[in-house]
Parts: structure tokens; sequence; C-alpha cells
């Protein structure tokens, strides 16, 4: 008898910072997500090209490589517009974020209660 399929939300978690990629895989597995997880941007477009159940993209705007979360994000939103996105960091102000339409910004630190009830709660 072949298995369920997975039916649970999946988010793609982008994080360089292996521990706090971790954490949040963690917690967002707990929340009963499933997770997929990349430290930069050509590995979550890989990920967005082979996985079409993605729903949410929760990234990192500083990552290795000069890569960058914001132009992640851009190319998401053309190339999978229902993927709900939230971009975070540690030392960008809010008012220098590049976000593309529907996306939100959330500073690092955060709650992840706070980044989950985001992505619940966005259209």
């Amino acid at each position: 008898m072949p298995e369920d399929p997975d039916t649970r939300p999946t988010i793609l978690i982008v994080e360089d910072i292996v521990f706090i990629r971790m954490m949040t895989e963690d917690y967002f597995e707990d929340a009963g997500f499933r997770t997929l997880s990349a430290r930069s941007t050509a590995e979550a477009i890989a990920f967005l090209e082979t996985d079409p159940t993605i729903r949410y993209l929760f990234a990192d705007i500083h990552l290795p490589d000069g890569d960058d979360g914001q132009k992640l994000a851009e190319i998401a939103r053309k190339r999978w517009p229902p993927v709900k996105i939230i971009l975070t960091s540690a030392d960008m102000p809010a008012d220098q974020v590049r976000l593309p339409i529907r996306g939100l910004f959330v500073p690092k630190p955060y709650s992840l209660d706070r980044v989950r009830h985001a992505f619940e709660t966005m259209s």
C-alpha cells in the first residue's frame, strides 16, 4: 500500500547561520510544517524549481557569496507568485528593505511565533 502524500504546508527556510537555520526548522516542524532549508539563493531557487509544494519562503537578506535575500524574493515573486514571502535581517533598517508585492519584513531577533502568525494571516 503506498504511503499517503505529505499534506503539511511546505516552508523553505533560507539562512546561512546553521544554528538559526536548525532552530527555525525545528520550530516549523513542531508547528506542523514540512521544512526545506537552503544556505544560499542558488540552493533556494533549486528547491523552488523542483518542489511545487513550497508555499512559504522565509529568507535572511544577507547570505554568503554576495547572495541577497531581497533578490531571491524578487525572483520568487515573479516565478512563483503564490509563495508567501517573509524576509529578515539583523542589520538592515525596515525602511531600506526592498520587498516584493505582498512580502513582509520581520527584523532579527524575531519571535518564530510572530513569523508563523504572519505567514498564516498573509493573503
